[in-house]
């Protein structure tokens, strides 16, 4: 193996917890808002892409105008609630980009590392943030080339900059459906990062990234 492919978000930002459920969770805590919730972050979220509303922001920043955007769609207006939720959120998710940086830092010793991951434009800021961008030697935000996961060009391109055999590549995600089948299909070894254990085509799964190390070292030894 020479080079491991991450996902962003429910895989360097959460141990498995994409943003929406996370979303979801903190505007219950704080607002007890529950009717409508998909719908809102969905708006969020096409809203923000379609109108670049993001690609400058760091993580706080982000965060408060996607809370903002549910918000507004939910039609709630109590602005310290919204602003509450969005730095809740905010917390979560730097503790675990904090505490993967030395899981990044020990892998990139070894392997090459890229990201592949459907974002907002800002995905290197944010990296570049929390001191991890000096990490990977590529970074693929779907919002800059035009096309998301599960999206087959998309890890194409990917394969492209890593410029090896496809076998040579692991992937780890959140996702079944984007993160693992596409990469599988194409010959990637995969890793879900998934706290039900749920079964998937995926050749690990794993709780946590922190289990990340010793899933790779049982694999070069030839246990798979």
């Amino acid at each position: 193996m020479k080079w491991i492919l991450f996902d962003f978000g429910g895989c360097l930002d959460s141990d498995g917890v994409h943003s929406r459920k996370l979303f979801l969770e903190q505007f219950q805590l704080s607002t007890h808002i529950m009717n409508d919730f998909e719908d809102a972050y969905t708006y969020a979220d096409q809203k923000s892409i379609t109108q670049s509303l993001l690609i400058h922001a760091n993580l706080q920043e982000m965060n408060v105008i996607m809370c903002e955007l549910i918000a507004e769609k939910l039609n709630y207006i109590d602005k310290r609630a919204i602003n509450k939720v969005a730095s809740s959120i905010t917390d979560i998710q730097s503790f675990y980009l904090n505490r993967n940086r030395s899981i990044i830092m020990y892998l990139s010793k070894q392997y090459k590392l890229g990201i592949v991951s459907n974002f907002s434009g800002n995905l290197l800021k944010i990296l570049t943030d929390f001191s991890l961008a000096q990490y990977f030697n590529f970074v693929i935000d779907s919002y800059h080339v035009g096309f998301n996961k599960p999206d087959y060009r998309i890890y194409h391109l990917a394969i492209s900059h890593c410029g090896c055999d496809v076998r040579e590549i692991l992937f780890i995600g959140d996702n079944p459906d984007r993160d693992i089948i596409p990469p599988h299909s194409l010959g990637m070894k995969t890793v879900l990062i998934n706290t039900l254990q749920a079964k998937s085509l995926a050749d690990y799964t794993i709780t946590s990234l922190v289990d990340l190390p010793a899933i790779i070292e049982f694999s070069h030894k030839g246990m798979v």
